[in-house]
């Protein structure tokens, strides 16, 4: 059977209503590692302010499909909707909200605790969430380029390619000879129906 990857970005998520960062005015510039480290209060603000509406979401039919077909998963995604839907094997290169370290001590921290504090409680270092902020390097990039080269075919699901990451992981499927298919638009529709075309019935 053809094997298919999913690379997915935040238009994936739009229809369960988690707005994509070009609709969210000045977030990128708030979510990067010079930002975090000097306007730290604020930085965990907008963050908060992310998880809410995260945590309100649901995982809509594309998500869904996905994880009914077994398609494995490199997503850009924070949201964890990819694990909500039932998907097990994903690469979240970008991080997720599970939890918030010491990044002098390493001490994990479920995320809720900045809400008491930005410091760890055994050494006083500042906490730092899980996730890979603009400017710095994306530590699981080999695992997830070893994801999408296994493939047959991958599929690109909600991404604008404003990402470097983007271009990077399209590149190597590119390069490694794989079908590239893309769904921009209206994908809660269109990845299910796709995938039901390609891989038939579940």
């Amino acid at each position: 059977m053809k094997r298919i990857v999913a690379f997915t970005g935040a238009g994936i998520s739009k229809a369960s209503g988690i707005p994509t960062f070009q609709d969210m005015d000045g977030i990128r510039e708030k979510l990067s590692i010079d930002y975090f480290l000097s306007n730290t209060r604020d930085f965990y603000d907008v963050l908060l302010g992310m998880k809410k509406n995260i945590d309100k979401a649901s995982p809509n039919p594309a998500h869904k499909a996905i994880a009914e077909y077994d398609l494995p998963v490199v997503t850009m995604n924070i949201d964890g909707l990819h694990k909500r839907a039932g998907s097990k094997h994903i690469v979240e290169v970008h991080g997720n909200f599970d939890f918030v370290f010491c990044t002098r001590c390493n001490k994990h921290f479920d995320f809720s605790y900045v809400n008491k504090s930005l410091y760890c409680d055994e050494c006083n270092g500042l906490l730092k969430p899980n996730i890979v902020l603009y400017g710095e390097n994306i530590p699981r990039y080999f695992e997830a380029i070893d994801v999408i080269t296994s493939a047959d075919e991958l599929l690109v699901v909600g991404t604008s390619f404003y990402t470097s990451t983007a271009t990077m992981m399209v590149g190597a499927a590119q390069r490694a000879g794989l079908k590239v298919t893309t769904i921009n638009k209206d994908a809660e529709h269109e990845v299910p129906e796709y995938l039901h075309k390609i891989l038939g019935k579940q």
